[in-house]
This record gives C-alpha cells, sequence and structure tokens, in this order.
C-alpha cells in the first residue's frame, strides 16, 4: 500500500545541519558581546537591563521599584511584574543575568518568529484548501516553507530585534506573549490565551489593544476572563509592597500612563502616532509631554476602527488580528524602535500573502510594501547610512510611515475575497464541487 507524503521519513540534510551548528554558534557568542552591553554595575546605567536588574533587586530588599531609580531619566517604567520576574535572574552577577536575559530575547524573537509563520501558513492553506496534514500538523514541505516564511519575518524587523538585544529590553518578550496568545485561541486553548495576553499586558499596557478583535467578534465572556485576568496578575504584582502598594500604583500611573516623568514625546526617537504628530506639529515643552492630543486621539480611533471591521468581516485568526498588531507600538504615546519588533507577526502574514497571491496585483503590491518596510526599517541604520542621513529619517517620522503602510496593507489584504482570481479559481470550485 502507497504511503502519504506526510508519513515517509524525511532526513535531515547535512547542510541544514551545518546552518542550524552555525547559527547556534553565532547567537551563542553573540549573547556574550550583548551581556557586556550592560557593564558590570549594579547602580550604573548602561542599558535598559540595568534599570529591570536594579528594580528586581529593590523587589527582593523589600521596596517598590519606583521608589529608586538608577538616574532621573531612567526610571522603572512598567508594573512591577517585570522586574519579580526577573527575581533569579537578579540573585545572578550582573554578567551572567544579562546573557541570561539575551538568550531569553533571542528565545522569544525565534519562538514569535515560528509561531507568527506557523498561523499565518496555516490560515493560508485553509483558505486556499490546501492539504495541511493530519490534526492541523503542517506536513514536511509546509515545515519547510514555515522556516523560509519565518527567517523573513525576523528579516524584515532584525535591526528592532538587535535594538532589543543592545539595550536589553523586553519587547521580544511581549511581542512573543502576544503571538502565542493569537496562536493558543486558534487551537481554542482559551485560558491559556488568556493567561498569554494577560501576562503580556502586565508587563507592557499596549498588547490590550488585542482585545479589540473580541469585542468586534462578541467574545463577551472571554474578554471578561482576560480583563480579570489582567487585573488579578496586576493587583498581586502590588501586594508584596503592602501599605505602600497604592502610593506605588499612583506612582506607576503618573510616570508611565499620564507621562508626568516628562518625556519629551517630539523626540525624533519616538515613532509612534503620537510622536509623528508632535514632530509635525513642532510641539514643545508641556503639549510635547502630553500623551494624546485630539488629532492623535482621532487617528487612533479610526484605526481600531478599521480593525475592529476587519474582525467582523474575517473568521482568519492572522487576517482579522494582524493590523491591531500594527496598532500595538503606532498608538502608544512613546514607541521606540525598539518596540516595533512586535510587527514581525504582520511580517509573516503580508509574506504569506504574497505567497499565497504568487503574480497578481495583490502579490505585487505587497511585495513593494515589504520591500519598503525592510528597506525602511533596517537600511536606515547610521551604521549603514551615518549618523546624519539617520536623524532625518527620524525627523521626518518615517519608520512611523512604513508601520502604517504595514497596517493599511494588512487591512487591504483582509477585505480583499479570499479566493484565487479569475483564470486561477477553477481547481478551487471543482474542489468544492466535490466536497459537496
Amino acid at each position: 500500500m502507497a504511503r502519504s507524503p506526510e508519513s515517509i521519513p524525511h532526513r535531515t540534510s547535512p547542510l541544514t545541519i551545518l546552518g542550524i551548528a552555525t547559527f547556534l554558534f553565532v547567537l551563542i557568542a553573540g549573547g556574550f558581546y550583548f551581556a557586556r552591553r550592560s557593564g558590570d554595575d549594579l547602580h550604573r546605567y548602561q542599558n535598559d537591563f540595568n534599570v529591570y536588574y536594579f528594580a528586581s533587586h529593590e523587589v527582593i530588599e523589600g521596596r517598590d521599584p519606583y521608589a529608586n531609580s538608577l538616574g532621573e531619566w531612567t526610571p522603572y517604567l512598567y508594573l512591577p511584574l517585570l522586574a519579580e520576574l526577573l527575581i533569579p535572574l537578579s540573585l545572578m552577577p550582573l554578567q551572567s543575568a544579562a546573557y541570561s536575559w539575551f538568550l531569553i530575547g533571542a528565545a522569544s524573537l525565534i519562538g514569535a518568529a515560528g509561531m507568527s509563520a506557523t498561523l499565518t501558513l496555516e490560515d493560508a492553506n485553509e483558505n486556499s484548501s490546501s492539504p495541511v496534514g493530519k490534526k492541523g500538523v503542517l506536513p514536511h514541505r509546509s515545515r519547510k516553507r514555515r522556516y523560509i516564511l519565518a527567517a523573513l519575518s525576523i528579516a524584515v524587523v532584525s535591526r528592532f530585534a538587535l535594538d532589543n538585544f543592545d539595550y536589553g529590553q523586553v519587547n521580544t518578550l511581549v511581542a512573543a506573549l502576544a503571538v502565542a496568545h493569537v496562536c493558543l485561541y486558534k487551537k481554542h486553548r482559551k485560558l491559556t490565551a488568556a493567561v498569554a495576553l494577560a501576562v503580556a499586558a502586565s508587563i507592557k499596557l499596549t498588547p490590550l489593544v488585542l482585545i479589540v478583535y473580541y469585542v468586534s467578534r462578541r467574545k463577551i465572556t472571554f474578554i471578561a476572563g482576560c480583563v480579570a485576568l489582567f487585573i488579578s496578575i496586576t493587583a498581586l504584582s502590588f501586594a508584596p509592597f503592602g501599605t505602600q502598594a497604592t502610593a506605588a500604583f499612583q506612582t506607576f500611573f503618573h510616570r508611565t500612563v499620564k507621562n508626568e516623568q516628562g518625556f519629551n514625546l517630539a523626540d525624533p526617537g519616538n515613532q509612534s502616532l503620537r510622536g509623528a504628530i508632535a514632530r509635525l506639529r513642532g510641539n514643545e515643552g508641556e503639549s510635547a509631554s502630553a500623551p494624546s492630543d485630539p488629532i492623535t486621539l482621532a487617528i487612533s480611533v479610526a484605526m481600531l476602527a478599521g480593525s475592529a471591521l476587519v474582525a467582523l468581516r474575517e473568521k482568519g485568526s492572522s487576517s482579522s488580528i494582524a493590523s491591531l498588531f500594527c496598532c500595538i507600538p503606532l498608538l502608544s504615546p512613546l514607541a521606540w524602535k525598539g518596540h516595533f519588533v512586535v510587527l514581525i507577526f504582520p511580517a509573516a502574514f503580508l509574506i504569506s500573502e504574497v505567497a499565497s497571491r504568487p503574480r497578481t496585483r495583490l502579490g505585487y503590491s505587497m511585495t513593494a510594501v515589504l520591500i519598503a518596510a525592510f528597506a525602511v526599517f533596517n537600511l536606515t541604520s547610521p551604521r549603514i547610512i551615518g549618523l546624519a542621513p539617520s536623524e532625518w529619517v527620524d525627523r521626518h517620522s518615517l519608520i512611523c510611515a512604513a508601520a502604517m503602510l504595514m497596517y493599511m496593507a494588512t487591512i487591504w489584504c483582509a477585505l480583499r475575497p479570499a479566493q484565487l482570481e479569475a483564470g486561477k479559481s477553477t481547481l478551487n470550485e471543482s474542489s468544492h464541487e466535490l466536497h459537496e
């Protein structure tokens, strides 16, 4: 009896083994470089990991992470959960902790890319009536496509990933949790999906915009569960501070949410929608530190409404929620370049759309969007074009513009009919008739 292609064992080629070994060597060696970026002094700021590490030590010593800071402009800006989760790392020497943090960030990036590729490929196969394999397992050839798609997705956001490693930031972990949330929900594991979203939002608030999808789909019970988990986790993270918990929460709210720390949101490094508008309007002083303004609010509402419209019309997980991932950094009042690593999911979605719609106008258009995004995101680094041209790109909000372009592309793809164009639909129609 003939064996199905999925049941035939496939040997890993020597070239693949060599590639994996080389990748692991570069990863392990790169960790030593990035770990040194954090220095070896607990009380001196070198990058953002120093802030997390110091805040975790504050928690160990019985203080809240907002009471003391490494410097006036390097305070702890997150909910306490991050500092508490890092307690095991804070028990290590700073260099060892920084190396471990790099490995966590790298694993999160790889995991986010893999999950994004798997989800978008599965959705594309479902929409095109392609075989996926038993129990939703991708066959061997599809697994190769998944690896390629994951690698291309990382390539699109590679500069942002390197910024996260260089500055010791938490954004790759948040991105992985947000993508894991979508994958788990797709697999009908709603409790773990809600936990993943609640933990991500308990580190950084911005992943909460994903709830817009469930509001549009009228998933009231799931929304209530996510909100209850988020509130519970947040409350528990403040609980160790006892009578000082209320004061600690007020400090977080005023410092981070209301930006009473006084960060200049018109700074060229801030590539969020709020930052772009502040630069266009020439905001200075108090107006530049306000977390929102009427124009930003109106555009934000319009973007969320667009994503909600897509969620109403489309049932596919990746197509209907990809635009909301674009909203995560764009609608945040303060989004440095490293925050845009979360665009790894929309990048995977758009690449899968190009692959599933070859030689079509939509496919060509999405290819142009991806090339433009890759060029703006990666080729405008000061290491490539020099400091002055890179600063010009920041002042003119080109990274924000490229992210907005990706947002509009995801909306456009999701609203297009999920079918092959004329001349290529006969096979699907025949297949549909056979099913009937």
